[in-house]
């Protein structure tokens, strides 16, 4: 339990940061990642070990703040439980389906997994989805990096609070981009994808864009699927939500017909308000 609803580090390296169990005392000491299973690859220029904040916790919501932490292990040995959940509603069951992580999408990036059904008993792809994690970033990270450090020093980083934010808005800018870029590529083979990413992040969405709230299509190329991070015995769990679906036109729509769109009026008037200060000054 968190002592205030300050912002500080939640997990380090896997771990809550109240947790002082052997297990996580060992982890942290490896600089490991338990999600991907290997050590933590995160850097930062201000410290000489890995950057290992996997979530954060800013005015009392659990933010993630690197995409390895929807690898989370599921029931499935060394496989993400987004993966099986995944795997079940596209494809209905687990038979015969590998995950290959990190694919090229040529001309286009990567891809953070694929999911691979192959014709039994032969290697022979039968179908396939995509899965991208959009976790979320910081501002004043270099705070945030004092939180760690602060952290190994033995200080209680749950009683303190540090002065850093979310990124959101650059988040989903970033994140818009790869869903036109790819989701054109899906939509001309006819494949799917899944974006998994949490449920504040898709309230934004729908918020600053006009994103629709809710509604499913199987005919859609791209989908959401959705997570909350939820608190359970001491650890951080990712709870699957809901799955939305969309379009490459929708998301232009959206974009477009944009809500939060600024008034070119008012615009104009900040502009004379600056011409008057300029020539007011130029002209004295």
């Amino acid at each position: 339990m968190t002592k205030s609803r300050g912002n500080r580090p939640a997990e380090i390296f896997g771990y809550l940061v109240g947790d002082q169990s052997t297990e996580a005392r060992i982890t942290r000491e490896k600089h490991f990642c338990p999600f991907a299973g290997k050590p933590c690859n995160k850097k930062s220029r201000l410290i000489t070990f890995p950057f290992g904040v996997c979530t954060v916790e800013c005015r009392g919501q659990i933010h993630t703040v690197c995409p390895h932490r929807f690898e989370e292990r599921g029931m499935i040995e060394n496989v993400p439980r987004v993966l099986e959940d995944i795997a079940l509603h596209y494809f209905g069951n687990f038979n015969n389906t590998i995950p290959f992580a990190e694919v090229r999408l040529p001309n286009v990036g990567s891809i953070d997994y694929v999911l691979v059904r192959h014709k039994p008993m032969r290697a022979e792809v039968e179908d396939f989805v995509s899965v991208e994690f959009q976790s979320d970033s910081t501002t004043s990270t270099g705070e945030l990096v004092q939180g760690i450090r602060d952290f190994f020093q033995g200080h209680d980083v749950q009683a303190q609070t540090y002065r850093f934010g979310m990124n959101t808005y650059d988040t989903i800018k970033r994140a818009i981009t790869q869903l036109i870029n790819k989701g054109i590529v899906y939509e001309v083979w006819n494949t799917r994808c899944y974006w998994v990413l949490q449920e504040y992040i898709y309230a934004n969405l729908v918020n600053r864009y006009g994103f629709k709230a809710d509604g499913f299509s199987p005919e859609h190329a791209s989908r959401f699927a959705l997570y909350n991070l939820v608190r359970q015995d001491g650890r951080l769990t990712l709870l699957p939500s809901r799955f939305i679906s969309t379009t490459v036109d929708e998301v232009y729509q959206a974009m477009r017909n944009n809500p939060g769109l600024p008034s070119k009026d008012r615009f104009v008037q900040s502009l004379n308000t600056r011409l008057q200060a300029e020539l007011s000054v130029r002209f004295r």
